[in-house]
Formats: structure tokens, C-alpha cells, sequence
């Protein structure tokens, strides 16, 4: 897969959680977990911003994201956002860079956290592990695309909640799309998820913009 298309959303080999599975499971989830955030950090690096690692924290405790004990961005140039089992939250460069106020950030955040409150990371690896009789491609596609939709909508309540934006998200998503082939399977996903009416003007925060360059 082109990294440059990943969006971000349930990644099943990283977003693992332990709620109900056996201690012995559980141990070797979050032994995976680390395994993973390592092997990303080693593959591309960290990110020297930390205008950006500052923005994550302060959204963590402003939102009570409390899910998350630490947050990570790696210097990788595709946009991307992760959350694993043992309660790191992995943000790219390409993600940070193609943002442009808090609000959007502070969406992907609530998202990615949604995937933990709602146990949707026990459910994907159980759907994997004891899949239904007859279950065929289009359902796994459909119970994917249910469940990045309930992250959405917790997350929009979530940044309602505390006074935020939930549609500053989607200016961000329009310019993923754009960037995308639009044979690609990341192109379908990312249209399902645009709201393209009654869009309020993007807001540009000057702040963002004098981070853009990065590292």
C-alpha cells in the first residue's frame, strides 16, 4: 500500500486492546504493541517539533483523552494516526503538516481514542480470529466502515462537548482526498466520510501555519 493514501482510522495489526481477552492475551498484545511502536520510531525517526508534541498533550488533557499515556510523532511524510494497546498515541509529520488549527487535530485525536472507548479494536480481532459463517469480503468492508462511523460521530459529540469545531475536520479530509488516486480503495473510504454542505469556512491559525516547515 502507498503510504502517501493511508488515512487514518482502525489499523487491526496495531490497534489492539485487552479489555476482554485472557491475561496471557493480553500480555502478548501490549508486548506486540510496543514491538510496533518501536519498529515505527527505528523505521522513520521522531519528530523534532515540539511545538506539535505540545499541541497533542495539552488536547489529551483538555478533552480528557486519558486513554492515551503518551504522544508520538514520527518524521514519516504520509498522513496517518495510530493508538496502541499499551496507551501511546502515534501521530505522523504528514499528518501534522497538512493541518491547519487544533480543531482538526483535536478531531483525529478523538477518533483515534473512540476506537479505544469503544472497544472497537476487541471486536475487529475477534471478527478476524472467529469470523462469521459466509463471510465474505463486503462485510468485512462494511463492519469497517460502521465502525470508523461511530468514531466519527463520538468524536464529533466529544469536541462539541468542549467547545470545538467538529466540522473543521472535514476541510482537512477534502485535502486528503485531492491527494489521493481515485482508483484507490483510501480514495472510496475518504468520500464516505467527507461532509461537503454547510461546511464553515476553514480557519486558518497563523500558528499552525508558522509550523507547517516542521522539522
Amino acid at each position: 500500500m502507498n503510504h502517501r493514501y493511508i488515512q487514518y482510522g482502525l489499523i487491526l495489526l496495531l490497534l489492539q486492546s485487552s479489555a476482554v481477552l485472557s491475561q496471557n492475551q493480553s500480555d502478548v498484545l501490549i508486548t506486540e504493541a510496543k514491538q510496533q511502536q518501536a519498529k515505527l520510531i527505528d523505521q522513520f525517526g521522531l519528530s523534532k517539533n515540539q511545538w506539535w508534541l505540545d499541541q497533542c498533550h495539552q488536547l489529551i488533557a483538555e478533552m480528557s483523552l486519558f486513554e492515551f499515556k503518551d504522544c508520538i510523532i514520527i518524521d514519516a511524510d504520509f498522513p496517518n494516526a495510530y493508538s496502541l494497546a499499551h496507551g501511546s498515541l502515534i501521530l505522523t509529520k504528514g499528518l501534522m503538516k497538512n493541518l491547519n488549527n487544533s480543531d482538526q487535530l483535536a478531531h483525529v485525536m478523538a477518533h483515534e481514542h473512540a476506537h479505544l472507548t469503544m472497544n472497537h479494536h476487541q471486536q475487529a480481532m475477534q471478527m478476524v480470529k472467529n469470523p462469521p459463517t459466509f463471510f465474505t469480503k463486503s462485510r468485512l468492508k462494511k463492519f469497517y466502515r460502521q465502525i470508523e462511523q461511530q468514531a466519527d460521530i463520538q468524536s464529533d459529540e466529544v469536541l462539541m462537548a468542549h467547545g470545538k469545531d467538529p466540522k473543521q475536520i472535514h476541510h482537512y479530509l477534502l485535502r486528503l482526498e485531492n491527494s489521493m488516486d481515485e482508483a484507490s480503495n483510501d480514495h472510496e473510504k475518504i468520500q464516505a466520510r467527507i461532509q461537503r454542505r454547510d461546511l464553515p469556512k476553514e480557519v486558518i491559525d497563523v500558528q499552525w501555519q508558522q509550523q507547517q516547515p516542521g522539522d
